[in-house]
Parts: C-alpha cells; structure tokens; sequence
C-alpha cells in the first residue's frame, strides 16, 4: 500500500510540475503577443492573461514544495521504519532458533541418562562430574533470556509501527487534500479575475503587418531575393530618361 501511494504522489508531482511548465510557457507566449499588438486594449489583454498564466505556475510549484516533504516522509516510513522492524523480527527469529536448539539438546542429554539408567550402565560425562550437561544448561538459560528480551522488543516495534502506519497514513492523507484543495482555490482566485477579459477585437491582418515588418525589418537588402532586385532595377530604367532616350 504505502509503495503505492509513494509511486502515485512520485507521478502526480511529476505531473503538477509538467503542468506548472506548460502554465509558464503559456505565460511567455501571451505575454509577447501583448508586447506586439497595436491596439492598446488587445495588447493590455494578452499581457494580463499572460501574468495570470505565470501566476498560476508560481501557484503549481508551491504545491510541488508543500508536497514534497510529504514524500520524503513516506521514504523514511518505507526505507527505513519497516526495514529496522524487519531486522528485529530476524535477530528474534535467530534468538528462538539458538534457544529452542539449546532445549532439544537437554532433551537429548536427559533421554540419554534414562537410557544409562533403565540399562543401569554407568555413563562417563555423568561420572565425571555431568560438566557438559551444567555448561548447555547455562547456554540454555542465556538464550533464553536473549530470546525473551528479542521477543519484548519485536512486540513493542510491531505496536508501535502499526499505530505510527495508521496515524501516519491518514495524516499524510490530509496533508495531500489540503494542499489539493489550496491550489484548486488558488487557481480560481487567480482566474476568476480574468474571465471578463474575454473576446476581444484583434486585426490579425494588421498584426500580421507589423510582425512581418519586424521580421522583413531585420533581414539586410543583401539577403532580398534576387528577381526583386531585378524588377526594381528595370523599373529604374524605366523611369530614367537617358535610357528612354537612347532607346529611342
């Protein structure tokens, strides 16, 4: 589950910061058409509607920054929280294992001295003092208290990541709603301004002119094509009396 939201808020961070982008670049591009139009009004149009745009990048990054520490959080519950408890249970399994095998070899050392007995044979580690019997004895007695004291700490680990999962889910859960619904709302206050602004008179014809001059201003007589040079220049002759007189 928390892999799953990890990898939902992975995208739709991605994607607020794609839309926060396409909102700029929105912006750059009403912005210069207001810059070149003509007509004050058109012009005064396009440059409020393109400050709008860059507001509402400003707005979309501001919920990326707030949502990103909510991420960071859920990194630290996934990569780090579950991983240590996984670790514990581990060393507590270990722990068991040690302690249960220390139990079976006493269980074997007892069955053994009741065989010797019912056969009432003498058995050599009990005659010489049943000194490996006292020392697994001990090993027992130490895994024990290792495997009690493992088995404490994977239940209070266990409690505490269940109660911090269910706690932590729904917190971050209202973190990311908020933050939803503080970006729908700043996205209305920026636009509702703005929606009388909306159709306008444009001369696109006469647009089209200036930017062409604009362009057409910035290009050197060199770079012209050469038939326009050369209707020019017959027109010149034309109208140059000499020529006409020679002509004749």
């Amino acid at each position: 589950m928390y892999k799953g939201f990890v990898e939902l808020t992975k995208k739709m961070l991605k994607a607020f910061y794609d839309v926060s982008q396409t909102h700029k670049q929105f912006g750059d591009v009403f912005t210069e058409i207001g810059v070149r139009d003509p007509q004050p009004n058109a012009s005064e149009t396009f440059m409020k509607f393109g400050e709008s745009h860059r507001n509402l990048e400003k707005v979309a990054m501001t919920m990326v920054t707030t949502l990103k520490p909510m991420l960071n959080d859920l990194h630290t519950y996934l990569h780090k929280a579950i991983p240590d408890t996984r670790l514990t249970i581990q060393k507590y399994a270990d722990a068991k294992f040690e302690y249960l095998s220390y139990c079976l070899k006493v269980k074997e050392m007892d069955d053994e001295e009741c065989t010797y007995i019912a056969l009432q044979e003498p058995l050599y580690r009990v005659e010489t003092g049943n000194y490996e019997y006292r020392l697994v004895l001990r090993c027992r007695q130490l895994a024990r208290e290792k495997f009690a004291k493992m088995r404490s700490n994977v239940l209070e680990k266990l409690e505490l990541l269940d109660q911090k999962r269910v706690q932590h889910i729904v917190t971050q859960l209202q973190r990311f709603l908020s933050a939803c619904l503080k970006y729908d709302q700043s996205c209305v206050e920026v636009m509702e301004p703005h929606q009388n602004l909306f159709p306008i008179e444009v001369d696109l014809f006469r647009n089209n002119s200036v930017f062409e001059r604009a362009e057409v201003g910035g290009q050197s007589a060199a770079s012209r094509p050469y038939a326009d040079r050369s209707d020019q220049a017959d027109q010149d002759e034309d109208d140059n009396p000499v020529s006409k007189s020679f002509q004749e």
